[in-house]
């Protein structure tokens, strides 16, 4: 009983801010909220369709990406928990020192917090979920409960909380409801097919990075090293993010490579950029990958230092015509990634580029940089289906024997659509190899 009052000690009940389930003529003042965190009835409506066809009473998240799939807001601290009742109704935990973000940015029904991490209070973090998964269970009478049980990481961002496990909570939620389902594949499911909302959030994030793919254009040149160049992309990208006035940008370090040597390395985990100079001549690719409040965009562009050379160029055509090829075959519903990585796969084959290919076509994004559906590859045969996002990243990376010319890929970001054919490109800006034709 001791820790148990303890912690209703320090647990705060809060009125919901903005709960769609107040009386018509209720008098307590409304406070002025973002528009954007009003409820996204399209996303609470296929929550509320999950649960019943999975016989569910609720869903526990824990993870920032699942959590902003069900709130609007990405949690920015560890140790917040929601719960998403079969009526849509969205209840939440935070750290106190959320509270306020929460009610500002987030359209949750009702927010608890509780007093971690603030003087004079010895609470425990993962009891305090623990032991508001207890209240919300008897207050709710919640019994059949599906959390996000398998957990493992798609790479390669870390975001906060990216890398906790919760495995205290995990394992005392047996111990709490009757029944406990690992609802992994309902929820992956659920984040991969974005709604209109979700589809305007990852635009703003596109107009961000669309920032840094310019300064990329306009500096690389002979003489600057890689470095310096992605400094400047880095840059760019969060005074863009400040000046379309959004909360919070993120930006992996942007990954610059150049020089034959550099670019044919497909690896895009190990080309960190260097204090190499870019010489003419020089092919580069940028890897840049930003999200801003949460939303992700994962591109890839390709330049030349002066004039590209005619195999360059045949490579870069050899790239932008798999990506169109991929689109083409698209028939929603029934094309799986499989067969749109072949189609790819094959008009390069059929530009003379076969031993320059060496993976796959692309991966899920949006509420995070790479989810784990659908993927675009060998063995995958899910069907894409309409409104789900993923890359298409083919790339070449050519030798002519031992001598390495170089490495060509471009990576845009789609939605595919309703009709055969038929990929919103998010990340419709320029992808040419000249800088000098650059156009923004």
């Amino acid at each position: 009983m001791g820790r148990e009052s303890d912690f209703r000690k320090f647990l705060q009940v809060k009125a919901p801010a903005k709960s769609r389930w107040l009386p018509a003529l209720e008098t307590q003042p409304r406070r002025n909220v973002n528009p954007m965190a009003l409820p996204d009835e399209e996303r609470l409506s296929r929550i509320r369709q999950s649960l019943s066809d999975g016989g569910l009473d609720a869903l526990l998240l824990l993870y920032p990406d699942d959590i902003l799939m069900a709130t609007g807001m990405l949690p920015a601290s560890t140790h917040v928990a929601v719960l998403v009742d079969g009526d849509g109704r969205v209840s939440l935990l935070t750290p106190w020192w959320r509270e306020a973000f929460v009610a500002e940015e987030s359209w949750v029904d009702r927010i608890d917090t509780f007093d971690w991490c603030k003087r004079g209070c010895q609470v425990d973090p993962d009891r305090a979920v623990i032991e508001w998964l207890q209240t919300q269970k008897s207050e709710q009478g919640i019994r059949k409960v599906g959390a996000h049980i398998q957990v493992h990481h798609y790479g390669p961002n870390k975001m906060p909380s990216e890398c906790l496990t919760y495995g205290r909570i995990r394992a005392a939620l047996s111990s709490i409801f009757p029944v406990v389902e690992d609802a992994g594949d309902h929820i992956n499911q659920l984040k991969s097919v974005k709604t209109s909302r979700e589809v305007g959030k990852l635009k703003r994030a596109h107009q961000v990075v669309q920032a840094g793919v310019q300064a990329f254009y306009r500096l690389a040149q002979a003489g600057i090293r890689e470095i310096d160049l992605a400094t400047e992309v880095h840059c760019a990208v969060l005074r863009k993010g400040a000046s379309l006035g959004i909360d919070y940008v993120f930006c992996e370090m942007p990954q610059i490579t150049s020089g034959p040597e550099r670019t044919v390395i497909a690896d895009t985990l190990s080309n960190h950029p260097t204090a190499r100079q870019l010489q003419a001549g020089d092919p580069v690719l940028l890897e840049l990958g930003a999200q801003a409040e949460g939303y992700w965009a994962d591109i890839t562009r390709a330049t030349a230092v002066g004039e590209p050379s005619d195999l360059l160029r045949r490579l870069h055509q050899a790239v932008l015509d798999a990506q169109a090829a991929a689109m083409a075959r698209y028939v929603p519903g029934q094309s799986t990634g499989e067969q749109l990585c072949e189609a790819s796969w094959q008009a390069m084959r059929e530009a003379g580029f076969e031993q320059g290919i060496t993976h796959f076509l692309g991966h899920g994004l949006g509420f995070a940089y790479h989810e784990d559906r659908p993927t675009l590859g060998p063995g995958e045969n899910r069907p894409v289906l309409p409104g789900q996002v993923t890359s298409i990243e083919p790339g070449l990376y050519w030798r002519e024997g031992s001598r390495p010319v170089g490495g060509i890929r471009v990576e845009e970001n789609v939605v595919w659509g309703s009709r055969s054919g038929e990929a919103e490109i998010l990340s419709d800006f320029y992808r040419g190899l000249d800088p000098a034709a650059a156009e923004f």
